[in-house]
């Protein structure tokens, strides 16, 4: 009886082996996800929103907003923009830490003068839910940053940005994006 046990389990062993060699039928069917991931969106200027004091600006150091920096004071800004003309950068990134949780971080950089006022959601959700959080920052700076730690479970999470960002020379939105990792 003891040969037959040996043998049967030295034929499980073979078995579960030569699976391991082969590994999965299609390396397609097991998307890999990334443990951390970042995603970029520009900051679109809403033309209507600059004022005399940020055409000035833009003027005097040659940012190329709307035509900011060619056209006269007494004349109206170009505003045929579909969507608006760049004015800086949101960065996210998901990163995760181990037994479910995740860092959010954010990241905005201005190409149209000093930041004045941001104010940005960040929505997140996993396996344990989600939730979103609202950052607002007011404090005059080239570029600003926050982060935050989330419990959202074991497995797929997901995270996306939106807002607006206020500089010297006009208000600008950010365009929605979105971030997936996988979370141990």
């Amino acid at each position: 009886m003891r040969v037959r046990t040996t043998a049967a389990a030295l034929g499980g062993i073979g078995v579960v082996t030569a699976l391991w060699a082969t590994g999965p039928a299609s390396s397609a069917e097991i998307p890999r996800m990334p443990l951390s991931e970042t995603v970029s969106s520009p900051l679109l200027v809403d033309c209507s929103t600059m004022t005399v004091n940020g055409r000035g600006y833009a003027q005097l150091h040659g940012i190329a907003l709307c035509g900011a920096d060619t056209i006269p004071l007494d004349r109206p800004l170009r505003v045929e923009a579909v969507g608006g003309e760049e004015c800086g950068t949101a960065s996210l990134t998901v990163t995760s830490r181990g037994g479910g949780l995740a860092t959010i971080a954010w990241r905005v950089a201005s190409t149209s003068g000093p930041i004045v006022d941001v104010e940005l959601d960040a929505a997140f959700s996993g396996r344990a839910g989600g939730t979103m959080r609202r950052f607002s920052m007011r404090e005059p700076a080239p570029h600003a940053a926050g982060s935050t730690i989330a419990f959202l479970g074991v497995g797929r999470a997901t995270a996306t940005m939106s807002g607006t960002v206020e500089t010297f020379a006009a208000t600008c939105r950010i365009a929605p994006a979105s971030v997936r990792v996988h979370l141990r």
